[in-house]
């Protein structure tokens, strides 16, 4: 006798998922804020059609990807990683239609981010970057670097809610995982402070990633914005920027104070995390 074994409420589910997930990511852009088309805007800019990106903390490689037009871009080349494995199994899902796209499911520190990269074979001086591990991105971005790899153009989250002058940085620690919080990330201030002396411009901030260029290829077509410019430009004068970012209300409070009056309310705030971050104007 033939027996048929009916899937499980949640299996269908799952399946019911993975199918919406798919015929989202026909979409154009997919990304929060419009990332992507600025990222494919700066690419063609410097004379980018075609070659390599990596996108850390990939997540399900559709929500709010700032990268997945280029994993889709037969010109392109890639490597996306991702830690969470329900993430990383949509991910994984979607990008097997993509042939030139390399898979990662792991962690990534500043103490192993070189030998990701130079596992999957990431060219040294790879074209596009985006980052967004939500806890020590800058930490992660500077130990690259220092090792070797220049990507042309970075797009990395920030921490939006921390305005300049204050320079705010996440401390890298092995067992630091993002709460799902306002804990996580660096400043504007704290992302252009550490770029600028590798040789990269600050292009723009759009809404909570900030955009940098190399130095080499921003030469007359780019110029480095003033901090403080472009945190206003791209996030804090953004007429959206209260309905794109609800949960960060009770935060906005520090878009009206001192540098002082934000030091002393940041270190209340986040007294629970004292000691794993640094902050100073």
């Amino acid at each position: 006798m033939l027996t048929i074994s009916i899937p499980s409420g949640d299996i269908i589910r799952h399946f019911a998922d993975l199918a919406k997930h798919f015929l989202a990511s026909i979409a154009e852009d997919t990304s929060f804020g419009g990332e992507y088309k600025h990222l494919r805007m700066l690419s063609e800019k410097v004379n980018i059609t075609k070659g390599f990106v990596v996108d850390i903390a990939a997540a399900d490689g559709i929500d709010q990807s700032c990268t997945l037009g280029f994993f889709k871009d037969t010109n392109w080349n890639g490597l996306a990683v991702e830690m969470d494995p329900l993430k990383f199994s949509k991910l994984a899902f979607l990008y097997t239609n993509f042939p030139n796209a390399k898979l990662a499911r792991g962690r990534v520190t500043p103490l192993n981010i070189a030998a990701l990269l130079q596992g999957f074979e990431v060219p040294a001086d790879f074209d596009i970057l985006n980052l967004d591990i939500d806890s020590y991105d800058l930490d992660v971005l500077d130990a690259m670097i220092k090792s070797g790899f220049r990507p042309k153009i970075i797009s990395m989250e920030i921490n939006e809610k921390i305005p300049p002058p204050l320079y705010f940085n996440v401390n890298f620690t092995p067992t630091h995982v993002w709460q799902t919080d306002h804990f996580f990330g660096c400043s504007l201030t704290a992302a252009a402070a550490v770029m600028r002396p590798h040789g990269y411009i600050l292009e723009s901030l759009q809404y909570n990633n900030a955009v940098f260029v190399r130095a080499d290829l921003a030469k007359g077509l780019f110029t480095d914005q003033d901090v403080a410019a472009a945190y206003d430009a791209g996030y804090r004068n953004k007429p959206d920027r209260a309905k794109l970012f609800p949960w960060n209300a009770d935060m906005d409070c520090l878009l009206g104070y001192t540098p002082q009056q934000a030091i002393t309310f940041v270190n209340d705030y986040y007294k629970k995390y004292a000691g794993k971050y640094t902050l100073r104007a």
